[in-house]
């Protein structure tokens, strides 16, 4: 075990606006959708405005939100970017 990392880890993805705790499980696409809406929602975007800024339609929004559905790293990034958060991603042992 890293001395800087606590025995018991409960952060599994950080960035500057979120939090995602987890036990010692992967991220749930639904983990995953649930942090792309918050992120959003602190931007103060709709999905309108999310989907318009990334190039794809509200439908595909709605997805990435409530299933996680067709988010590759590549797309996280680009929410990354659009809603100016950092984007981390790892592996922690």
């Amino acid at each position: 075990m890293h001395p800087n990392h606590p025995k018991k880890r409960n952060t599994l993805v950080h960035s500057t606006s979120i939090l995602v705790k987890a036990t010692d499980q992967e991220p749930s696409l639904q983990q995953v959708g649930n942090l792309i809406r918050e992120a959003r929602l602190k931007a103060d975007l709709t999905q309108s405005d999310l989907a318009l800024k990334l190039g794809v339609s509200i439908s595909t929004v709605n997805k990435y939100e409530k299933k996680g559905q067709h988010v590759t790293i590549g797309t996280l990034l680009k929410i990354a970017r659009v809603l100016e958060i950092d984007l981390m991603v790892g592996f922690l042992s």
